[in-house]
């Protein structure tokens, strides 16, 4: 061997221990326990733009760990509750459930809430149709339905299942899920990222459906289901023309130019990809958080990341698009952005 070799190998070697013991150490000081704020003081930690305001309208315990939700004919909110974990899919019963809250003295305070239907694996949507419920719970989506008044759902049927069957490991970041009125009357879905091939058990006789990288349909009337344009991750949303938007959690807002099934009346012609990005400040905006960086935010993010040479606090990703139809301001404030649950507007105003 070449003395120069030599001295290289002996060098890398006698680093390795010296690097490994340069690993910060982290101790309990470095995570403080940050308390949880009281409901009545959150309200104190928005910024809200001036002739708007925000108001409390459920908090635990009546309900935990929101992530969908959606208003009936009644005024009453389902309200999808995932508290179980990714690694704990396989287990039973599944902790995922839905909660339905109710207002019984009409403040405009949720007072009331019920356990509508629980054992459910990773529910990530939910959307109300004929007195029931559609929920979206990987690999199905479940009509459920209260036929006798009790609050609780007695009729549970899955009538679509495949969704994420088939894939080595199902990336929990790219769940079915915003269900959402259209305007042909019909439920739209994002399949997000996982895809699958799906059967219809009302109509076990059809073709199952390939949803990689496509959206879904749902004609509730003759529980049928088609495709779509997809590619969206999550916060499938419309506006007042029937506009379709989504987004991900890189890109915050993206809009469906058309639908790819009417560029296949031409094969000859190539199309340009149907969903287009369109925020003016780019795909991967620039992002500034109002709120102190948690401390354990700051420690994760260099080592998910590799280490950059500084600590890098985390961000905020986006998660939906909720449009507004009031009439406040400009044209801004008829649109809204949201991290963490989809929105939904109400009489009165609208709800994360």
């Amino acid at each position: 061997m070449y003395p120069a070799l030599v001295g290289l190998v002996t060098t890398s070697l006698l680093m390795v221990p010296a690097l490994k013991a340069a690993e910060p150490t982290i101790t309990a000081k470095d995570l403080p326990r940050m308390p949880a704020v009281e409901p009545k003081d959150a309200l104190k930690t928005f910024q809200v733009k001036p002739g708007f305001h925000v108001e409390l309208a459920a908090s635990e315990p009546l309900v935990v760990s929101p992530v969908a939700m959606s208003f009936d004919e009644k005024g009453r909110l389902f309200v999808v509750e995932m508290i179980d974990y990714s690694e704990r899919r396989d287990e039973t019963p599944h902790l995922g459930r839905i909660r339905m809250l109710e207002d019984t003295n009409g403040d405009g305070v949720f007072d009331k809430s019920t356990i509508y239907a629980e054992n459910l694996a990773w529910p990530t949507a939910v959307i109300c149709y004929d007195g029931g419920i559609f929920v979206g719970a990987t690999p199905d989506i479940i009509y459920l339905k209260d036929t006798n008044g009790d609050g609780k759902a007695d009729v549970r049927e899955v009538v679509f299942t495949g969704f994420a069957e088939g894939v080595k490991r199902i990336n929990v970041q790219a769940m079915l899920n915003s269900f959402n009125w259209g305007l042909d009357n019909k439920i739209h879905g994002a399949t997000s990222g996982n895809g699958g091939w799906i059967k219809s058990l009302r109509h076990p006789e059809a073709k199952p459906l390939d949803l990689h990288g496509r959206d879904f349909v749902i004609d509730p009337r003759t529980m049928t289901m088609t495709s779509e344009s997809g590619g969206g991750q999550h916060g499938l949303s419309f506006d007042d023309w029937g506009h379709r938007f989504a987004c991900n959690n890189s890109d915050h807002i993206r809009l469906f130019m058309y639908d790819d099934k009417y560029a296949a009346r031409n094969p000859y012609y190539a199309m340009p990809a149907p969903l287009a990005s369109i925020a003016v400040d780019g795909p991967a905006a620039e992002v500034f958080r109002i709120s102190p960086e948690e401390p354990w935010r700051v420690i994760r993010t260099p080592l998910a990341c590799g280490r950059s040479g500084q600590w890098a606090s985390g961000g905020r990703r986006p998660f939906g698009w909720l449009f507004y139809r009031g009439y406040r301001h400009d044209d801004l404030s008829r649109q809204c952005v949201s991290e963490g649950i989809l929105g939904q507007c109400f009489r009165g105003g609208c709800g994360w």
